[in-house]
């Protein structure tokens, strides 16, 4: 297994979106200085699903013991296998959700992790206007600034009044809201930016985000939410009529990653397909990475003079299928078909 996509030149900011089938995992290589600093956002691992077994297999060619791991919220597809990789993770960040049965089995992975860790490294997701901020409390009584690198995050989601009212809630009442209080983080890096939603619905974006921080949504790569779900723009999916796109308006990306297996082998349909029209609205067909169309991972690089490059092997390169992690190894990046090439902006 070749180790260089783990281990990035000086001064490259690396986020590397996993192909890990119906779920979503995203391993951020974030410069700090001569070396670099590890962030896993969610995690969807499992021993009997060859094509995603290889979390386990990454960190151990990391080798490190001070990992962060971030849990947007606590669903099965964002949680699975993480108590695989709890030796390596020193800190955890999370949204606080409480799931319902569903998702009790992960639920007891991240608990394994932060009890791991112990509290004083355990962090709340918490919207803010400032940046590098998280909360070292569910209440949100105290906060701590969290610099991480060289780089600056910004926690757009969740509100603290949505999770106090969710928390005061019944299970099922909690349960149908955890997507709006998920957390949705933005990484700057050099003036370029990726923004990470979750599974973030239409509720957050319009009730609790856009709104509050629309100064703050410009983004050059977006995460699609909830797998390129329709959510994302409509409160009940197709029965809804009101199409919401205030948050794209702000959100302007150049590019767009959709963290998703293909539609017919997805048990939601993911991703949908009206939900990708209006996301054609704001980013090309071009710029549009959908990790499930030829079970690859995305690698997306920002240097240290701003420039933003996207490694995207075309379909029989194997070094870019994410099984080859397990089998012939990831290949550094490198340039390809015109189809498919590093874009500078």
């Amino acid at each position: 297994m070749e180790k260089d996509i783990f281990f990035p030149d000086k001064g490259i900011f690396r986020t590397i979106f996993l192909y890990v089938g119906q779920g979503e995992s995203t391993l951020m290589i974030v410069p700090d200085g001569d070396s670099h600093r590890y962030l896993l956002v969610d995690s969807n691992y499992k021993k009997d699903d060859e094509l995603i077994e290889d979390i386990p297999l990454i960190f151990k060619e990391i080798d490190r013991d001070d990992i962060i791991f971030v849990n947007t919220h606590p669903h099965k597809d964002h949680i699975a296998g993480v108590k695989e990789i709890k030796d390596c993770i020193s800190e955890v960040w999370h949204s606080g959700h409480t799931p319902g049965k569903e998702h009790e089995d992960a639920f007891k992975e991240l608990n394994e992790v932060i009890k791991k860790v112990g509290d004083s490294n355990v962090f709340y997701l918490r919207g803010s206007n400032d940046k590098n901020v998280l909360h070292t409390d569910k209440e949100e009584k105290s906060k701590t600034d969290r610099k991480i690198g060289d780089i600056d995050f910004q926690v757009l989601s969740p509100a603290k009044y949505v999770c106090e009212e969710i928390d005061d809630e019944t299970p099922d009442q909690r349960a149908k809201r955890i997507h709006e209080q998920c957390g949705v983080i933005k990484f700057i890096y050099k003036d370029k930016s990726i923004l990470l939603t979750g599974d973030s619905d239409k509720a957050a974006w319009k009730e609790h985000i856009t709104d509050y921080y629309k100064d703050d949504l410009k983004s050059d790569v977006l995460s699609a939410s909830h797998h390129g779900s329709v959510s994302f723009f409509k409160d009940k999916e197709k029965e809804d009529d009101d199409v919401y796109l205030d948050h794209m308006d702000n959100i302007k990306p150049d590019y767009l990653i959709i963290s998703a297996p293909k539609q017919e082998d997805s048990p939601h349909d993911h991703p949908d397909d009206e939900a990708l029209e209006l996301y054609e609205d704001y980013v090309s067909k071009e710029n549009t990475y959908h990790l499930g169309e030829d079970e690859k991972s995305i690698i997306v690089d920002i240097d240290a003079g701003g420039s933003l490059k996207i490694y995207n092997g075309d379909k029989d390169d194997k070094s870019a299928k994410t099984s080859s992690l397990r089998n012939e190894g990831f290949s550094s990046p490198k340039p390809f078909s015109p189809k498919s090439p590093w874009c500078s902006l």
